[in-house]
């Protein structure tokens, strides 16, 4: 497809693309085995670079979307990123380690500057047990959610359908509850009980 270098140097890969719409500057470089990205009918991927460097990998990216993102999947393998349909994303970085998993619903507003990541990418120990206490985790993004630019959203988030995340806010905590205001690093409830609108006021 026009607008994008597909680079596969692994073994029984699947990426459908016929869906796009239109492809600007997209690079996809599939390095394992096994994987898969799917792209759904109508989206447009402008500046998007997935790279894949495990195996067991998924990408599916719903229908009517608008997207420019970074994905990379590493780290131990069955990783996957699914985005809903009519989601638009204005720039992201999305990471995904660790066979975890990031779920994005349908109809979400993303802004600039994000970063989205399952994983620390590297590992914090306990001095005393030697164990590990900084285990990857997936996170959730329910539908009709708002991020606003420069956020971060960390390992085991989880925020609720109809929420706004406000700039420059580090989500580390699950908020289940439908239609907040969260902000802060970390990100607490500021405000319950809203719901958002694409359309610009005034």
């Amino acid at each position: 497809m026009d607008g994008v270098e597909l680079k596969d140097v692994g073994a029984n890969n699947v990426v459908d693309l016929s869906g796009a719409e239109r492809c600007v500057n997209c690079e996809i470089l599939v390095a394992g085995n096994n994987n898969k990205i799917v792209i759904g009918q109508g989206t447009t991927l402008v500046n998007v670079r997935l790279q894949l460097l495990s195996h067991g990998n998924v990408v599916e990216i719903g229908p009517n979307c608008r997207i420019t993102a970074s994905v990379i999947m590493k780290l131990v393998d069955n990783n996957s990123l699914l985005i809903g349909a009519g989601t638009t994303i204005g720039a992201c970085n999305f990471i995904c380690g660790e066979g975890t998993a990031i779920a994005v619903g349908s109809d979400c507003m993303l802004a600039w500057g994000l970063e989205i990541r399952t994983t620390d990418s590297h590992a914090i120990v306990d001095v005393a047990t030697g164990e590990r206490i900084n285990p990857a985790a997936d996170i959730v993004i329910e539908d009709h959610v708002w991020i606003g630019a420069h956020a971060t959203i960390l390992k085991g988030a989880h925020i609720g359908r109809d929420s706004v995340v406000s700039i420059r806010s580090v989500v580390t905590d699950k908020f289940h509850e439908s239609g907040l205001v969260i902000g802060g690093a970390p990100a607490r409830k500021l405000r319950s009980g809203v719901y958002w609108r694409r359309p610009l006021l005034g």
